[in-house]
């Protein structure tokens, strides 16, 4: 018994220091796929401070290839999405799917049915009213 309790603590101490590990800088020699993969990690920790840092980062070093762009924007969307952050999600979703419109052929093809599953899953309550404010 006292080792399971003992177990128990030294897990969550370990869970505790992880997650109070925010991302403060990020390496320049760092890749896209290891940017969001950094900020994959830091979502999973619910650290999603460093995890919407990263997504930035790569949006801003690398976001001149569609595929980066359009990936770590919808990481932005399920991150405000995973939040309930309605209004952040549903303009993040929206804007990819626009891109959509006009760049389909140099974008991954994943990131606009997954945008479009991401509105699905806002509150269609508070979807009708992010629709509204949409169309004035």
């Amino acid at each position: 018994m006292k080792k399971n309790i003992l177990f128990t603590s030294a897990v969550l101490a370990a869970a505790l220091f992880v997650s109070c590990g925010t991302i403060k800088e990020i390496p320049e020699d760092k890749t896209s796929a290891q940017i969001i993969q950094m900020g994959q990690n830091a979502f999973a920790s619910a650290d999603y401070q460093s995890a919407l840092y990263c997504y930035q980062t790569a949006i801003d070093r690398y976001g001149t290839d569609p595929s980066v762009y359009a990936e770590a924007m919808y990481e932005q969307g399920h991150l405000y999405l995973n939040q309930k952050k309605y209004d952040k999600a549903y303009k993040t979703f929206t804007e990819l799917l626009e891109l959509y419109d006009y760049n389909a052929a140099i974008l991954p093809p994943a990131y606009k049915k997954l945008s479009q599953i991401g509105i699905n899953k806002i509150p269609k309550k508070k979807l009708a009213e992010l629709s509204k404010t949409d169309d004035e």
